[in-house]
């Protein structure tokens, strides 16, 4: 590279890059001491082989002062920051090292005491909910739509108005105040893992007087700045000034790594002050992330951010456009596939989109109108939603719309055990669908390839090629559940029977339509945990008992149960879904579901699903809170002195 170009690349990247050439005389950590400590045993020499001389040169102290104070801000790392604000279009930005995860929570540190109300989309991400109890925050939810598809469905607006919030803010019996104090910090996750993206501004101005500060969770989303397909629906949009209504200051926070192009854990934190009274003192979301942030940060993934900003500002709207007509085109090249095989009376995989022959890069015809089956969601078109072209879902036979299941359909997945054989990953799958992500990085090959893997796939099932020829692996582990000679499509009936028996699509879509009772506040219950006060019960002894973990699939990640919400003491949603998920697991091992906050045994043959739940002893005290407003210390009732599954409160 030429001086013209050197002066070309961002700031961090280039004094890092540098500094890396003088390969200086480092009497610093880290120890491996620019590679040389990895030559010592064959291991090592592999390891420095394998990922090169540079990473090595490059990962270096934070005592080296040229490059700058990642910590606070300064030199070359403080510019690269100040360049990503400009370019994402925020005020302030924080590179985050450590994933959207702990951005989340960098945002609560820095805005949130506690026993302040703050108000979350059921669904959040995990880490939310840690900040919550970290932060020792009372919780109010904003409850999803109903997806028949299986998919997460989007808050509907009606659940933001002023009027709504209000009502939800003093029917917590954790809010003190009955006078419905303001929110000190919203939440809500844009886009949804799905692909469903609200109108930012409207939200924006909906919550302008509700609340002090509103968090964007867009760690699917960084993307958007970039082309006006998305405009007005991203944080960081500009704000719509109104008469007499103030903006909340605004956070984003971005998985640059997720769909751009960073290294992976590599994150943004973006914020933009208000219009209104209260603004967030700089200085804090400072002292915010050094409680977060290690004070031995890894160079290379820093200056991956900031080559991905300044990739987006130098081809930003080049590479979302493109990325844009690879999608578009992908799902139409399936949907003619879908007309072609059903002229012959055969099946394909259907993309969750609208029903258009032609679909282009016009707003208007992604959005989801009230009364369109396909999206499997009512919506009203105050809502004002937008379905994503660049996260492609697909749709496995076996589900209507409706939510009611057909006699035949193949579970998604067998196809994704079929693709992960031919090296493709899809980034999540529900029971009948799998979810596609195109980002920057794919190209038409990578398209062809997916495309001819499907097409592999119907050919594999129409012929029902036997599993000893699919799935070898399957077979040779659990010769006691998987013929060799059975057939890929018999074994697609033989899952597809059982979920349908269990009716598992009308229990999804009615997994957040009652949420479960909170009996105590989320840190109450991790505060019986860390104090020895609670216990392993088996799924089927969990009916009204409180739950100490988040309980979610991963991914994406999105909790069933909060912690100190208690299990209703006659089965219910959640409860169901744990169960056919375990007899799921038994009946066909090497399909089980990933869960976080259950503890899977193996006992007498069959898988246990272990749930951690408080003790069943009356009078459970909990240390008190150290906020002066907290109330005097509860206690938490039996399971047998639970109440009733109509809502009522746990006695005081």
């Amino acid at each position: 590279m030429n001086e013209n170009e050197t002066e070309k690349l961002p700031p961090f990247y280039k004094t890092l890059k540098n500094y890396a050439r003088k390969k200086a005389a480092l009497w610093s950590t880290p120890g491996h001491a620019s590679g040389r400590g990895m030559q010592a045993t064959p291991a090592g020499k592999d390891f420095y082989e394998f990922y090169g001389r540079n990473l090595f040169l490059s990962d270096l102290s934070s005592s080296v002062a040229d490059l700058g104070s990642i910590l606070e801000h300064e030199g070359p790392a403080g510019e690269a920051e100040r360049q990503a604000a400009e370019i994402f279009g925020a005020q302030t930005t924080f590179f985050v090292l450590n994933g959207t995860s702990t951005a989340n929570k960098i945002v609560f540190f820095a805005t949130v005491a506690p026993n302040d109300v703050v108000l979350v989309d059921r669904n959040c991400h995990k880490s939310i909910m840690h900040a919550i109890i970290m932060n020792e925050a009372i919780p109010i939810y904003l409850r999803p739509k109903p997806s028949s598809y299986g998919l997460l469905g989007p808050i509907s607006l009606e659940e933001m108005t002023p009027q709504a919030v209000k009502e939800k803010v003093q029917q917590s019996k954790w809010v003190r105040n009955k006078k419905a104090p303001k929110v000190q910090l919203a939440v809500l996750t844009n886009s949804t893992y799905d692909g469903v993206i609200y109108n930012a501004d409207k939200v924006k101005s909906l919550l302008a007087n509700q609340t002090h500060f509103l968090l964007f969770d867009e760690a699917w989303f960084a993307y958007a700045a970039f082309h006006p397909f998305y405009d007005g629906r991203y944080a960081m949009s500009p704000f719509q000034k109104k008469r007499g209504v103030h903006m909340p200051a605004v956070f984003a926070t971005q998985s640059t790594h997720k769909m751009l192009l960073a290294f992976s854990q590599g994150s943004m934190l973006h914020f933009k002050q208000g219009t209104g009274k209260q603004e967030l003192d700089p200085q804090g979301l400072v002292e915010a992330n050094l409680m977060h942030a290690s004070t031995s940060p890894f160079y290379p993934l820093f200056a991956s951010l900031d080559v991905s900003a300044r990739i987006m500002r130098d081809r930003g709207y080049e590479l979302i456009n493109k990325a844009l007509d690879q999608a578009i085109r992908f799902r139409h090249v399936v949907r003619l596939a879908g007309e072609r095989y059903r002229k012959s009376g055969t099946w394909w995989f259907t993309p969750w989109q609208p029903p258009r022959k032609r679909l282009e890069k016009d707003p208007a015809q992604w959005k989801m109108q009230p009364g369109a089956s396909w999206t499997g969601t009512a919506v009203n078109e105050e809502d004002d939603l937008l379905l994503d072209p660049l996260k492609v879902t697909l749709l496995t036979p076996g589900v209507r719309a409706d939510a009611s299941m057909e006699e035949e359909g193949i579970p998604a997945a067998v196809v994704r055990k079929f693709l992960e054989r031919k090296n493709i990953v899809p980034e999540k799958i529900g029971f009948y669908n799998l979810l596609f992500l195109f980002a920057p990085g794919v190209s038409i090959d990578r398209s062809r390839e997916l495309l001819q893997a499907l097409h592999a796939f119907k050919t594999a099932y129409d012929e029902n090629e036997p599993l000893q020829d699919v799935f070898p692996d399957l077979v040779a582990q659990h010769p006691d559940f998987y013929r060799p000679e059975e057939g890929l499509k018999d074994l697609c009936a033989r899952l597809h029977r059982f979920l349908k028996k269990r009716q598992i699509m009308k229990t999804v879509s009615s997994l957040y339509s009652t949420l479960p009772e909170q009996a105590l506040l989320p840190h109450k219950a991790y505060y019986g945990l860390v104090e020895g006060k609670t216990e392993y019960v088996p799924l089927g002894e969990a009916a009204g008992r409180v739950s100490v973990f988040m309980i979610l699939p991963y991914p994406p990640g999105v909790p069933l149960i909060m912690p100190g919400e208690r299990f209703p003491s006659e089965g219910g949603e959640i409860l169901g879904f744990l169960q056919i998920s375990q007899d799921f697991d038994n009946l066909f091992p090497g399909f089980e579901t990933e869960f976080h906050g259950i503890k899977k045994v193996y006992e007498n043959g069959q898988t246990v699903y272990m749930i951690n739940c408080l003790k069943k002893i009356k009078d459970i005290s909990f240390r008190m809170d150290r906020h002066p407003s907290a109330p005097p210390e509860e206690t938490l009732e039996t399971p047998e002195q639970a109440p009733s599954s109509n809502g009522a409160g746990p006695a005081d």
